[in-house]
């Protein structure tokens, strides 16, 4: 199920014209074939190419966390503002030139504004890089594996070999 919306009686009303919807969908935001749950609203804004979108939109993202590879329910929250523009014109039905950006969204020739591909962009976008379970995770130990947020390993400290030079001259000093 994407997010779509017939905008042709929109189209055919003066610039400055709006529209306010509700989101409640269920949205395909990445490769894997699983769809997201997304709420909120957003308005439409008719414009002398189309339509302005600004949408606030909320939902879960189910991830790993980068140290301890738990899984966690990110929340997300999104705030798209993009213009799509009209491919007809919607009062006599001609073509309408291309936009010079290649790039821009588009309203298709029945008039359909689908807002899915721009919600998929945000939704990256928004995604941290690391996600983590919680901003003082410990992660894994590095030797055993071990959770370390669920208490401390019996593993040795493992010595940071880029002090080595340090420590020689430390104990050449102490040693004279």
């Amino acid at each position: 199920m994407s997010i779509q919306y017939n905008v042709s009686t929109l189209l055919s009303e003066p610039i400055g014209s709006t529209r306010e919807y509700e989101v409640d969908s269920r949205v395909l935001i990445d490769d894997e074939p699983r769809h997201q749950r997304l709420v909120g609203r957003t308005t439409f804004l008719r414009t002398n190419r189309g339509v302005l979108v600004t949408a606030y939109l909320q939902g879960v993202q189910p991830e790993r966390c980068s140290r301890c590879l738990r899984e966690l329910d990110l929340p997300l929250r999104i705030a798209i503002e993009e213009e799509f523009v009209a491919s007809v014109d919607a009062e006599t039905g001609a073509g309408l030139p291309a936009p010079e950006d290649p790039e821009v969204f588009r309203i298709d020739a029945q008039h359909t504004l689908d807002l899915e591909e721009a919600v998929r962009q945000y939704w990256a976008a928004a995604l941290p890089m690391q996600p983590l379970c919680r901003p003082d995770c410990r992660g894994l130990c590095p030797s055993c594996g071990r959770d370390v947020n669920q208490g401390a390993c019996s593993c040795p400290p493992e010595e940071d070999r880029r002090w080595s030079a340090l420590r020689q001259l430390v104990s050449e000093e102490e040693g004279s």
